[in-house]
């Protein structure tokens, strides 16, 4: 391939820039190689200016753009098991148009390697961890934002920064539009269980969630897009009507994040690049701070302010920590997961499966009923592909964020692509200690984060191993493609925790004590310290209401189970599980006071049928157990809470949530750190 790189001329004004093929870049001066400020390139030139110096053809830039624009949703097409969204049908043409550009006229784009390497490094886990074709398939999405994603986002932002800014605008506002009427229809910050947003055609709405499916993902989208897009929204020096304009899309935005640790996480990323841009910029900043303030305490409905601050705290934890925020707890048991299988974690795809298994002494709310997408990115990572692969990406992030600012100084504040990529990378990387992004929808916006502070300046000289041929770009992914092949055909390990499992079973289990023991404790001590284990089986019901039936099931405890007919009806969308719609009720008797979990040994029949609630006594509602990936055998879940009782008797009752779900045995225990397995008994 021949290369053209003209000489700079001794005057800076009059340089001409050329193309190494894909990118703009310009034979490096001796003496000074950064730009005088007439030099700079700035970030808000036009489309028509940016592309002027390179042979990208409007047609693929404008493809590129509409690709981006239908990123901006989690909407899923109801074919093919909802596998297929409609960003994936903008993002195939975009790829395809990407690479006959590039063969045809031997063009190359900008590519940050340490992506590739990372991105290696996970499929090469999962092999390890034996996580099967569910985990090659899962590998496969990250693959598909985070290098043919990459390649477009690169690009993209290369040859039409403006168009970009406008894609992501129009992503915003479409989004926001839709959320605003969703909040006068459902109400603001209401939220869709988990199980129930599974039964959603299109895989969003009947709730405040935008375009995506759950109201975090929509505030971690609102976040992120606003730290990208406000810096180029600024330019470089805004005038009074452009500081006006971006003032109110700025509040316009923040007011439409129903999320209070999304919220703080987009002002602070917002005043931080304000004190980095201008005088100008923070001013904006600060008074839409204070018409925030303002509007939400004086104007909007108190609906507004306890959703916002409902969920400001990761750490409140309560009898009900799944109305509360939990996603704390989840981190901290998915670090312990990825304490268990420190190297190559338990494989992708498995995460539900296995994280439940690892609170141990913390309450577990692994159903996550009142928010979906609660759940650690960084604990998700750690935990399905392993600690080191989890830093590596760290790394890649952290770099990429250090690496836009610093080519934002370097330009002399004009590059503002630059710090917007950076400044939204930032809340990615803490915003992944709450949620996780490389979901559908979200990953694409990482990707385009990350290109936009990696992208290198128009006068830094470009390594070769950075630009990217058409032959490189299919010899990476054929790459790619083998290791995902490889795991994908090699048998996958059924229960990647069952070594560490059985050690801890092992300190767990229940053991007699010894007559020296008993004789070294006080009476009231021993009271105390006794072992309370009481078993319940389904065929002791009192009370049973439909669609609730008894049956006989040969693998079940005593042959005998309680069973909602998948079909038989759920508790209306509006209404509280109650024996109204299905329950059964249960007795049992404690001989001093104590504090105990509950275990119940399910069936579940699919992911719309895997849940099922719990109340004791008169407690003012139930909680519900469930939500996990285990189908189609017996197994043990906890409820996500602790019970206080007194000495005496109380009733449990088990609700109608979810049909398509079998109960038998039930485990009432002051055991901690006991763990059932099989068919109980006392």
């Amino acid at each position: 391939m021949t290369e053209h790189i003209h000489n700079s001329p001794p005057i800076p004004a009059a340089e001409e820039w050329t193309s190494q093929p894909g990118l703009l870049v310009r034979q490096p001066e001796p003496t000074s190689p950064e730009p005088q400020d007439e030099d700079i390139r700035l970030d808000n030139v036009d489309d028509a200016e940016a592309t002027s110096t390179s042979t990208a053809p409007s047609w693929l830039i404008w493809l590129c753009g509409l690709a981006l624009l239908l990123m901006a949703n989690q909407i899923k097409l109801p074919i093919a098991g909802g596998r297929l969204g409609i960003a994936d049908l903008g993002f195939a043409a975009a790829l395809l148009g990407l690479l006959f550009h590039q063969w045809r006229n031997r063009q190359r784009v900008f590519f940050p390697l340490l992506a590739l390497v990372a991105l290696a490094a996970i499929a090469l886990a999962n092999v390890v961890s034996r996580s099967g074709l569910g985990g090659a398939m899962e590998v496969a999405q990250l693959v598909q934002q985070f290098f043919c994603g990459l390649l477009i986002m690169s690009f993209l932002v290369e040859n039409a920064p403006r168009l970009a800014v406008v894609a992501a605008t129009a992503g915003l506002a479409v989004n926001l539009a839709l959320a605003f009427w969703q909040a006068g229809r459902y109400g603001f910050g209401m939220v869709l269980p988990p199980a129930d947003v599974l039964k959603i055609a299109w895989g969003f709405g009947e709730a405040y969630t935008g375009l995506f499916r759950s109201r975090m993902a929509l505030s971690f989208f609102l976040a992120a897009v606003l730290a990208w897009v406000q810096p180029q929204w600024l330019g470089r020096k805004p005038g009074l009507f452009r500081c006006l304009a971006v003032l109110l899309g700025t509040v316009a935005v923040l007011v439409g994040i129903a999320h209070g640790q999304m919220l703080f996480l987009a002002v602070a990323a917002l005043l931080a690049g304000a004190v980095l841009h201008s005088r100008r910029a923070l001013a904006v900043n600060l008074v839409a701070l204070a018409i925030l303030f303002g509007v939400g305490t004086h104007v909007l409905p108190e609906k507004h302010r306890q959703v916002v601050q409902e969920t400001f705290s990761p750490l409140k934890t309560g009898d009900y920590p799944g109305e509360l925020k939990t996603n704390h707890l989840d981190f901290v048991a998915a670090l312990r997961m990825a304490g268990r299988a420190p190297w190559a974690g338990v494989g992708s795809g498995r995460y539900q499966q296995c994280v439940g298994r690892c609170y141990d002494d913390l309450p577990n709310p692994i159903f996550n009923d009142i928010d979906t997408d609660t759940q650690a990115g960084w604990g998700i990572l750690a935990g399905t592909v392993g600690i080191p692969t989890a830093v590596l990406f760290f790394l890649l992030l952290a770099i990429a964020a250090g690496d836009g600012l610093r080519r934002y100084y370097k330009s002399k504040q004009g590059n503002g692509l630059a710090l917007g990529g950076a400044l939204s990378l930032t809340v990615f990387i803490t915003g992944m200690t709450v949620s996780d992004p490389l979901t559908r929808g979200l990953g694409w916006f990482v990707a385009l984060a990350l290109a936009s502070a990696s992208l290198p300046n128009r006068w830094e000289d470009l390594r070769r191993a950075t630009l990217f041929s058409w032959k490189s770009v299919l010899a990476s992914g054929v790459a790619l493609g083998l290791i995902l092949a490889a795991g994908a055909v090699i048998k996958p390990v059924e229960d990647p925790l069952a070594g560490v499992r059985k050690d801890r079973m092992a300190s767990s289990t229940r053991q007699p004590r010894s007559e020296g023991d008993a004789a070294a404790t006080t009476p009231g001590a021993a009271v105390a310290a006794a072992d309370f284990f009481k078993v319940i089986d389904a065929g002791d019901v009192k009370t049973m209401t439909p669609p609730f039936e008894k049956i006989t099931d040969s693998q079940a405890a005593k042959q005998t189970a309680l069973r909602i007919l998948d079909g038989k009806g759920v508790p209306p969308p509006d209404k509280e599980p109650s024996m109204e719609y299905g329950g059964a009720v249960f007795e049992f008797e404690v001989p001093t006071d104590l504090e105990c979990k509950i275990w119940l040994r399910v069936w579940w029949d699919g992911s719309c049928g895997n849940t099922i609630n719990v109340k004791v006594d008169d407690e003012p509602r139930s909680v519900t157990v469930g939500n996990d990936g285990t189908y189609t055998t017996w197994h043990w879940l906890e409820s996500p809470k602790t019970y206080k009782l007194a000495a005496g008797k109380h009733t449990i009752t088990l609700l109608n949530r979810e049909d398509g779900i079998m109960f038998d045995q039930m485990l009432i225990t002051n055991d901690m750190a006991y763990f059932p397995q099989g068919i109980e008994e006392e």
